[in-house]
């Protein structure tokens, strides 16, 4: 699946939107290396305030953890899920590029899903499905916003990018997937992770220290960033090390929390800069009504589909999991579509 970096033409070290959306960015449409600006970045892309959310949760061992789970769920994980369908259901242009990708795809996996449901009788198979998936959706977006702070500050690396990219990806991937491990009896499969789990984090480290070396106040967005991602990777890795299950779901909620909350941040950031510079063009389309009023869409979004997800869990559970896998596996699909560049349509930035 492509990561969210496609979203940036790659002819320019400042960087631009979407190449699917065809707009540039201007170096002067914001502070420099920042996506929405320094504070909204900070709360709502960094996710700096990820510490507090294992804190709220540490009240009787963890147990105090099921209210921040309640709002991560219904108001956050699942939104951030649905807005991807959204975007492709108002974005006329994305779907006439493409119609015969979006609708196929979207009648393969409600057949699939369904078929195996109906024969299986369980949406085990599934769910394992969706946790594997979501686990390369999860690196793969992280390194791809950390690409795109890179592009917006006009930092450079001194690692080969494929290099950066599969250390970053890969890591993260089997912080994940280490968690899964966990509910697996103990043996020499385990023996050998613990060992692991020493090693994984060297070379992340080292690529985080190089960018700490080379700090500037352009760079300060991607270094942060990058910091708060690889912490609290390595924070859920440490509890897996040290046995302690209740403080590892704790984290997890706050990656849960921390990957939505991004996606729904840089996905207004696009929505905006489309609308800025195609407003003749779409002035009269849903998507730029939508665009030119995120912050209060995003937020009656949110609640209805939060409202309805609780309401329809407490009546129809079996219905309500199934609908969300299959939203879900659209998410990853067209999400990777959505953000994919066109490097033959990529315009030339405005500076």
């Amino acid at each position: 699946m492509h990561s969210i970096l496609d979203a940036l033409p790659q002819s320019s070290p400042q960087g631009g939107l979407s190449a699917s959306a065809d707009l540039p960015v201007p170096r002067s449409d914001s502070v420099r290396g920042w996506i929405l600006g320094p504070w909204l970045d900070l709360l709502l892309v960094s996710n700096l305030f990820w510490p507090l959310l294992i804190l709220l949760q540490h009240d009787d061992g963890f147990s105090g953890g099921m209210n921040i789970q309640f709002w991560q769920i219904y108001f956050i994980t699942t939104p951030h899920r649905w807005s991807t369908l959204a975007l492709v259901i108002v974005d006329r242009q994305q779907f006439r590029e493409r119609p015969r990708f979006f609708i196929g795809f979207a009648l393969f996996v409600i057949l699939v899903c369904v078929g195996v449901r109906a024969g299986t009788g369980t949406l085990t198979c599934l769910l394992a499905i969706d946790y594997i998936w979501n686990a390369w959706h999860f690196a793969a977006q992280h390194h791809g916003i950390y690409r795109i702070y890179g592009r917006l500050s006009g930092a450079s690396s001194r690692f080969p990018a494929s290099v950066e990219k599969w250390i970053l990806r890969s890591y993260m991937l089997y912080c994940i997937l280490r968690v899964a491990q966990v509910a697996i009896e103990p043996g020499l499969t385990t023996d050998l992770l613990m060992i692991v789990d020493w090693i994984a984090p060297v070379l992340p480290g080292v690529i985080l220290a190089s960018e700490l070396l080379q700090i500037n106040r352009q760079s300060i967005g991607r270094v942060v960033y990058l910091a708060s991602v690889l912490c609290l990777f390595t924070a859920m890795l440490w509890s897996v090390q040290a046995g302690n299950p209740a403080l590892l779901l704790a984290l997890a909620t706050a990656s849960a929390w921390f990957h939505a909350s991004e996606y729904l941040a840089v996905v207004g950031w696009r929505l905006k800069k489309q609308n800025r510079f195609g407003e003749r063009q779409a002035s009269r389309t849903v998507l730029a009504w939508i665009a030119s009023r995120w912050a209060i869409s995003l937020m009656i979004f949110i609640v209805v589909l939060g409202s309805c997800g609780w309401m329809l869990e407490q009546r129809f559970l079996e219905f309500w999991l199934l609908i969300n896998v299959i939203a879900a596996f659209l998410h990853y699909g067209y999400d990777g579509v959505l953000w994919r560049k066109r490097s033959s349509s990529v315009p030339k930035p405005v500076c």
